[in-house]
């Protein structure tokens, strides 16, 4: 299935939070543009409302020295207190930060020893504080008897000897404000109950402190500890259903109180909801839910919950937006992350109804960390600003990049247009290929209406057949006209094997990705000594290779056929309506397949020395020339270095999928965007495809932002140049713990070698020979292919019948969308 189509037409995302850098430029423009997309006077609505309802994200000030502040907490005086890490802080004491309202001081509590820390051989600490900086360290101290650990690792040591013989004792020391011990207790009884169940008394799960006198945590998922300060402790117990999907976590409201914060499965664990629960640290119980949140149909996933402020008792957060519960139980929405120009960042509350934000900064050799500040927006702020649309399906992987765009220049917004249709229960209960494919097309449906009906978006994310059908109707713009009249893209500033590969028939292009990487397979080179092969001369190696054993049972039928399926573009030709399925070759590829097995054995790993074994046959299955071919995604990182290893000491070659036009290696696009033919802001549009093109360029840039933009070469050529030219050498830790280029490292065992110049040199050679995409069939070609191939594969037809159904069903689909 294609990747592209995947991205845009997934249900659910993964749930994940990305801390984003941010820049407070701004490219002031004088021009007066009036919002004039097909959606005119709802766009210009939102624009409105946008101004006078909505936060927006500003730099407010960067803390040299640490690279993050987390667990913050506000008093009710406007101070926080909170965890960090300061680069040059060699304090071996626990501690804390109290942080001045606008954080221009920032103080260290340190928290006193108790005597049986320095008698201990070791000790964990973890520290529980609240809002008013009240405070609670949980001790391990460990015992190692009479041996003592080696410093650096020493195989003569017995190592098994040393932890059984360590003992652990616990406590938990209650503090005053200041640091100082208020009280001491030891909790040498929870020794007695260690190694039972899934207990891990070492340390501390979600804890929290509704006063400074009380600690609420979980050791174990089934059960709570509430301590207190006079050397007392109980237990309450969590019902199963609070436990089987997530590990419960604690809460404190601003009530002062503690709750209970999980997910709890109604039909199944896709079908779950979110319940919080107040826990009576007097009584021992847990009440019933005052909130909860069913996120089994959301596209964005539940929301995470902290302490609220001013009229909520929490607030909650996820990809897309951050909420307030209230007392009651009812909810609102505080913010749209999209609205504030930003992805979902660490928020805390600040006065005047704004918030702090936090982004760390990635450089690992400068400790920094960046606050922002959401702040809210000035009436009319954004009324001379036009807006530019992007389809999407119910999560945005462009967020990121979005949010960058709009807050880093003001003649332009891009607005979001979500095509995804709201999840019921049936769409949940029913989680088949066939119903998730038929919802998907419902919902691509409706974005092709818009299409037909001349309201499309001005930017559309297609896949490789919609774009050629839309751009041969003439529903998307040739963007060869405006890149021939830009100063910054031009077609001799791109990758010209990427121009070639996303042209249509008529040398129009209609789309263009930002990144690219290459998928191709290598064998030995004394197998065969030239590139790109042809279908009789893979067979020609598998057949004359009995020794092989491994030839046929790395991959079953299906993912061998869907390898080769994937790799032959000449299959369909959406452009002029015609496919080839029912050819010689494409019988005997069919055939072929067949020879694999039904499903992969896997290594026993209920048998230790059997797994052990087979671990190890598989990683020399290349090199002992057990197996014969390998799939190589070659994506700028470090390419080629591991795979060469993996063969031993014989050369590669990079024959590429079989194919009889030369044309072996495959490129796959990140993602392909396109400009609607009647879009009336048509520059806007590719101001930001521009935009997504530099930022791809900045290797590495994309870690948790979002979409893969980065993950590959750069289509800007001098940058594409760089990133190969970097490849002569990779950043490592030395033992001192400095980081330094090498050009060679140590990898479970083994000496791997980045490559030579020449050896670089010979890899650009190749991928700029790579001018033909991996995918080229719908969804709805793959379906009737793997069908047919299903049949045949379990003895229902032959071959020859396989491939004329193919022919003649995909010929239909060919021909009813064309």
């Amino acid at each position: 299935m294609n990747n592209n189509f995947i991205r845009s037409m997934a249900f659910i995302s993964a749930f994940c939070f990305a801390l984003c850098s941010c820049s407070e430029t701004k490219n002031n423009t004088t021009d007066s543009a009036k919002t004039t997309s097909a959606n005119s006077e709802a766009s210009a609505q939102t624009l409105s409302e946008l101004s006078e309802n909505s936060y927006k994200l500003v730099k407010y000030k960067s803390i040299d020295g640490t690279n993050f502040i987390n667990n913050v907490k506000r008093a009710k005086s406007g101070e926080y207190y909170a965890f960090a890490d300061f680069k040059d802080d060699f304090e071996e004491k626990p501690h804390i930060y109290k942080i001045s309202p606008d954080f221009s001081d920032i103080q260290k509590i340190v928290f006193e020893l108790p005597d049986e820390a320095a008698k201990a051989d070791d000790k964990y600490s973890n520290i529980v504080f609240n809002s008013e900086g009240d405070a609670a360290i949980y001790y391990t101290f460990l015992d190692n008897g009479d041996m003592e650990e080696p410093e650096g690792y020493d195989p003569n040591f017995d190592y098994q000897a040393f932890y059984e013989n360590q003992t652990a004792t616990h406590a938990i020391c209650f503090y005053n404000k200041d640091g100082s011990i208020k009280k001491f207790i030891d909790l040498s009884t929870l020794s007695d109950e260690e190694n039972t169940g899934d207990r891990n008394f070492d340390h501390l799960s979600s804890p929290e402190m509704p006063d400074g006198d009380t600690v609420i945590t979980c050791f174990s998922p089934y059960e709570l500890y509430v301590f207190k300060s006079d050397g007392s402790y109980d237990t309450i117990a969590m019902p199963q259903e609070y436990t089987e999907y997530s590990f419960p976590s604690l809460i404190t409201g601003t009530d002062g109180k503690v709750y209970l914060s999980t997910a709890v499965t109604e039909q199944d664990y896709s079908s779950t909801k979110t319940e919080i629960m107040e826990i009576d640290a007097d009584a021992l119980e847990i009440k019933e839910p005052s909130f909860i949140e069913k996120d089994n149909f959301s596209h964005f996933g539940s929301h995470q919950y902290d302490t609220g402020y001013g009229d909520y008792l929490f607030i909650g957060y996820n990809e897309d937006d951050v909420i307030g519960i209230k007392a009651d139980g009812t909810s609102e929405t505080i913010l749209k992350w999209i609205d504030a120009d930003t992805t979902a960042m660490n928020i805390i509350p600040a006065d005047n109804d704004e918030f702090y934000c936090f982004s760390p900064n990635n450089d690992m050799e400068r400790a920094s960390l960046d606050i922002y500040k959401l702040v809210h927006r000035q009436p009319g702020e954004l009324d001379n600003v036009q807006i530019v649309t992007i389809a999407y399906f119910g999560d945005n992987p462009m967020n990121y990049y979005i949010s960058k765009f709009n807050r880093e220049q003001d003649k332009y917004r891009i607005q979001c247009i979500d095509y995804a249709s709201e999840l019921t229960a049936e769409d949940y209960a029913d989680k088949s290929p066939e119903a998730i494919a038929e919802h998907s097309k419902e919902e691509y449906n409706k974005l092709k209406l818009d299409i037909a009906s001349g309201k499309a978006p001005d930017i559309l994310m297609l896949d490789e057949n919609e774009t050629k059908l839309l751009g041969k109707k003439g529903a998307l713009l040739d963007l060869y006209t405006l890149m021939d009249k830009d100063n910054e893209i031009k077609r001799d500033t791109l990758m010209p094997n990427i121009l070639k590969a996303l042209e249509s028939n008529d040398g129009k292009l209609y789309s263009l990705t930002p990144s690219f990487t290459v998928s191709t397979i290598a064998v030995k080179e004394k197998f065969i000594g030239h590139e790109n092969w042809t279908f009789q001369e893979m067979t020609d190696l598998f057949d004359s290779k009995d020794t092989a054993s491994h030839r046929y049972d790395r991959m079953n039928k299906q993912e061998i056929f869907s390898m080769l399926l994937n790799s032959d573009s000449k299959l369909v030709d959406i452009e002029n309506s015609e496919c080839h399925f029912d050819t010689p070759e494409f019988i005997e590829l069919l055939k072929f397949c067949n020879r694999f097995v039904d499903e992969v054995e896997f290594g026993d790993k209920s048998n230790e020395k059997a797994f052990e074994a087979y671990c190890m046959d598989l990683a020399r299955s290349l090199m002992d020339e057990q197996e014969l071919i390998s799939r190589i995604e070659l994506c700028g990182d470090r390419d080629l270095i591991y795979e060469k290893n993996d063969f031993g000491d014989d050369a590669i070659q990079l024959v590429g999928y079989p194919t009889s036009n030369g044309k072996g290696g495959k490129i796959r696009p990140s993602y392909e965007f396109s400009i609607s033919a009647n879009s009336s802001a048509k520059e806007g549009a590719w101001e930001f495809i521009k935009m997504l093109l530099n930022e791809a360029s900045d290797y590495d840039v994309d870690a948790g932002k979002g979409a893969d933009l980065s993950c590959g070469y750069s289509v800007i050529l001098d940058n594409f140049n760089k990133q190969i030219d970097k490849m002569t050498a990779t950043k490592s830790f030395d033992d001192e713990g400095n980081l330094t280029e090498v050009t060679s490292f140590e990898s479970q065992g083994r000496i791997i070698k980045c490559l030579t110049k020449e050896e670089l040199a010979d890899l650009k050679r190749y991928i700029l020979s790579c001018d033909t995409l991996f995918n080229t069939l719908d969804d709805d070609a793959y379906a009737v292919c793997y069908e047919e191939a299903d049949e045949y594969f379990k003895g229902g037809k032959t071959a020859e019948e396989a491939a004329k159904m193919m022919q003649n069903r995909i010929s239909i689909l060919v021909s009813e969308k064309s």
